[in-house]
């Protein structure tokens, strides 16, 4: 069974990665379930067996990027900081070259979510479920139960900061045509972070 799963993952993996091209080169209105079937190599009855809409067939690739941001927050040891964590994950768990790639298709369509407002819903369906993983995260930080009101809501602003970031660096990158570094953008996720929760969350936990 977790083989069957694994593969209908990357299967779903495989089709995000195709229709983020295509919705970049062609735009999302041109670019039809059809298209993204035939360019995965699928039937089109299979796409929508996977999806409930073309613009969520974007929803793994972006989700990659949200998965991996908390991954890291769920290894964070009380002990260091926000800064000096992602420093020590970025040695630990360096990107490969698809990762890189997959950053940067993620990028466009944040960047191209700012202007569709269906492909806004599938960006912003993958920071909600960011938000509810965050929750356990940010509690235990906080040293209070996962339902506590404070674990909630700094759990909704740990996710808001990092959207805007996300948005921000994608401007910089896919509009401005600047790069921006994984240092840089680790700062600025640290930066965010902290200013929008007054502090309370980016620091080593001292209790």
């Amino acid at each position: 069974m977790v083989q069957i799963v694994d593969k209908q993952a990357q299967a779903r993996l495989d089709v995000s990665r195709r229709a983020a091209a295509l919705f970049w080169e062609h735009g999302v209105a041109a670019t039809s379930g059809d298209d993204i079937a035939a360019a995965a190599g699928l039937s089109t009855r299979t796409i929508w067996r996977y999806f409930r809409s073309k613009e969520s067939c974007v929803e793994p690739l972006l989700a990659k990027s949200a998965e991996r941001f908390l991954d890291s927050a769920r290894r964070w040891p009380h002990e260091l900081s926000l800064i000096e964590h992602l420093a020590a994950e970025a040695i630990a768990y360096p990107l490969s070259p698809q990762d890189i790639e997959d950053e940067i298709a993620a990028l466009r369509i944040a960047t191209l979510s700012g202007t569709d407002p269906a492909l806004r819903t599938a960006y912003l369906m993958v920071h909600d479920e960011m938000e509810r993983g965050l929750i356990p995260v940010i509690a235990d930080r906080l040293g209070v139960p996962d339902d506590h009101l404070s674990a909630r809501l700094y759990a909704a602003t740990v996710t808001g900061a990092f959207r805007v970031i996300d948005e921000d660096v994608g401007h910089t990158v896919i509009v401005e045509g600047k790069p921006v570094s994984q240092d840089e953008a680790y700062a600025l996720i640290d930066r965010a972070i902290k200013e929008a929760t007054d502090g309370r969350i980016g620091g080593p936990v001292r209790r």
